[in-house]
């Protein structure tokens, strides 16, 4: 009989750790739907969208873009990303601290400096660079209770399906638990995928 109880006091114990562990834990994973991919939890709402070259081609030819900035869009993969903090601390967002990965390793983010150089390679208008940069997410950014946030990042393509874990820091000092966001199997569109 004392061998039973222990037993069973063993997996109370057990079970109540993994449920503590569960209901504690920082890193949060999405559902996919029609190449969305959506988080809530009790700190943001978070999603990802991938868009189509030509979905990113078209926007950017209805705001004037000259062809070879154009033709330059069509070489990345574009996810649309939106947040918006739903908790009662500052949630800190600096793609540094995001990483983008396949079974290949790392694939690179192009940050808004190297799209700078690009436009400067290509001559594009300071008007097109503003506008270009007022699309993308920012690199870093605090987001106050109940602030949005929202922009594309962009990737060089990739054939494979990718993990986006992106980490952010918590509290007003940056101090609090990271929040931890890691989104599975995603891919970058193409011309005729169905997009969000």
């Amino acid at each position: 009989m004392g061998k039973i109880f222990t037993l069973q006091h063993y997996l109370i114990v057990l079970i109540a750790c993994i449920v503590s562990v569960y209901l504690h834990s920082s890193i949060v994973y999405a559902a996919k739907d029609e190449n969305r991919y959506k988080i809530e939890n009790q700190f943001v709402k978070f999603g990802l969208y991938p868009r189509t070259p030509e979905q990113m081609a078209a926007f950017y030819e209805g705001r004037g873009f000259p062809r070879q900035a154009i033709e330059a869009t069509k070489q990345h993969c574009f996810i649309t990303v939106g947040m918006r903090n739903i908790s009662k601390t500052k949630i800190w967002l600096d793609l540094s601290r995001w990483r983008i990965y396949d079974k290949q390793g790392d694939i690179a983010r192009t940050s808004r400096d190297q799209w700078k150089q690009k436009w400067q390679q290509r001559n594009v208008s300071l008007a097109s660079q503003a506008t270009f940069n007022w699309t993308l997410l920012p690199e870093t950014r605090d987001l106050h209770p109940d602030e949005p946030v929202g922009g594309n990042i962009t990737l060089q393509p990739t054939d494979h399906p990718f993990t986006i874990e992106a980490v952010f820091a918590t509290g007003e000092d940056q101090k609090g638990k990271p929040l931890v966001i890691k989104i599975d199997n995603i891919r970058c569109l193409k011309n005729g995928d169905t997009a969000p």
